[in-house]
């Protein structure tokens, strides 16, 4: 291969017989479309070939097309700790899904990581289509990087970019920060984000955190969220929140309204194109005390719904859950995103699995029922209070992969013949906060 000088427009007949002559004259639009197919790996090194394809590349128009056609092959972000029992020395693998789909036995290797600081935090790049086409995957060693603090948490993925969050605690009081990494490219942007919460751990609870983009402005936004049970007093209810808003446009939190509804039955929001969604209820039910858990009771399903928080206005709307959800589930029902539909999943009679997919964002009418497992094709029993967790579904709706709370195990799915393929990863994994990442060259904000 001979790298081309700078591209200009072609104004002649190029002769066939001189291929130089037509890689010279190659139209910038084609170039684009060729480059936009191949991974973020390879199109960085491209950017040397010339200062125009460094200036193609770097073009907000092409980082569109790149990211449009790189969200065709998912990738599932996959925490894992160099200690099982301990959770502070977190890895992450960013896995694609082919890979999980080609492969049900994955093993951790690390010997070629790339390293920004420290070997303490890596991401591993792990196609989901793997799993399902093969019986031995390796993670690919040369997708791994790494970061100088390994005491974060990842709260989400958005146009190719991991919000991490980091803490540090103390007996008065709690410190937060964030920054976002383009593990693909190898970027991060500087700590954003810093607020001290005054309230003592002893008393808890904390923050949980969602984030987003607010899809008019392209600016990410941060959301912060706490919610906590309390005395009844006259002219109140039995739970009150907390919510924050935290913009990289100007740089600040703010204290916005707070939730319309409560309790949160899931208290981690949902990131679906530019709202954070919550599963909720519309009432202010009363708790139960189970041991030391503080349990909500919910005395009929129709107090399910849920709440939807459009980050560009910052202002909420509600909906309601499918029709056919007509029982208070025996577990907790979710939430969750799955190949760019907004999906909700709960457990019926302990006897089957459902998921549920909204066609219209927002519109109740247009819920449809995508999964209806049962336990028994499934080779699991729920007695034990067990929660299904769906992570990835096939273009076609034919294949469902999924894991669950308790055990290491992951679930590949078959809706066609109802079989299913059960592994048990190695135990390092932490299949339960996988999130679905699409590499991007979206670049990291700065001040």
């Amino acid at each position: 291969f001979q790298a081309p000088m700078d591209i200009h427009p072609i104004n002649n007949r190029c002769p066939l017989n001189n291929p130089s002559s037509l890689l010279m004259f190659m139209p910038n639009e084609l170039i684009a479309e060729i480059l936009s197919f191949l991974s973020v790996k390879t199109i960085t090194q491209f950017k040397c070939v010339s200062k125009s394809w460094n200036s193609l590349i770097s073009d907000p128009t092409f980082v569109k097309m790149h990211f449009k056609k790189s969200s065709q092959n998912p990738r599932l972000i996959l925490p894992i700790l160099e200690d099982p029992m301990k959770d502070d020395h977190c890895q992450v693998v960013s896995s694609p899904v082919h890979r999980i789909l080609e492969n049900l036995s994955i093993t951790v290797a690390g010997d070629t990581y790339n390293s920004l600081k420290d070997d303490h935090c890596q991401v591993v790049s792990l196609p989901v289509h793997r799993i399902l086409d093969n019986l031995s995957i390796a993670v690919a060693a040369d997708t791994y990087h790494s970061l100088k603090d390994n005491h974060f948490q990842v709260v989400g993925s958005c146009n190719g970019l991991l919000c991490l969050l980091f803490n540090s605690l103390s007996a008065t009081h709690s410190n937060y920060w964030f920054c976002l990494w383009n593990p693909a490219t190898g970027t991060i942007s500087e700590n954003l984000g810093f607020f001290r919460d005054s309230k003592p751990i002893s008393s808890g609870p904390f923050f949980t955190f969602t984030f987003g983009c607010d899809y008019l402005s392209g600016i990410y936004k941060v959301v912060a969220f706490r919610q906590e049970g309390k005395e009844v007093k006259k002219n109140e209810g039995l739970w009150r929140n907390e919510v924050r808003v935290f913009s990289l446009g100007d740089s600040c939190w703010r204290n916005i309204q707070s939730f319309p509804m409560v309790p949160h039955i899931c208290n981690e929001g949902v990131h679906f194109r530019g709202t954070v969604n919550w599963l909720d209820l519309c009432d202010d039910v009363g708790s139960i005390s189970v041991g030391d858990i503080l349990k909500v009771y919910i005395p009929h399903v129709k107090l399910f719904v849920i709440v939807s928080l459009d980050l560009s206005p910052e202002t909420y709307t509600q909906f309601l859950l499918p029709k056919g959800f007509n029982e208070v589930p025996c577990v907790v029902p979710s939430v969750q995103v799955l190949m760019d539909c907004f999906c909700f999943s709960h457990d019926f009679k302990r006897t089957e699995f459902v998921i549920w997919k909204m066609n219209e964002f927002g519109v109740h009418e247009s819920w449809s029922q995508l999964f209806r497992i049962e336990y028994v094709n499934l080779q699991i029993h729920t007695m034990n209070g067990d929660t299904l967790l769906p992570l990835y579904f096939s273009k076609n709706g034919d294949t469902l992969i999924f894991t669950t709370e308790i055990t290491n195990k992951v679930f590949i799915y078959n809706r066609r013949d109802k079989t299913v393929e059960i592994t048990i990863f190695d135990n390092r994994i932490r299949w339960t906060s996988a999130i679905e990442y699409v590499e991007s060259l979206v670049p990291t904000p700065w001040k």
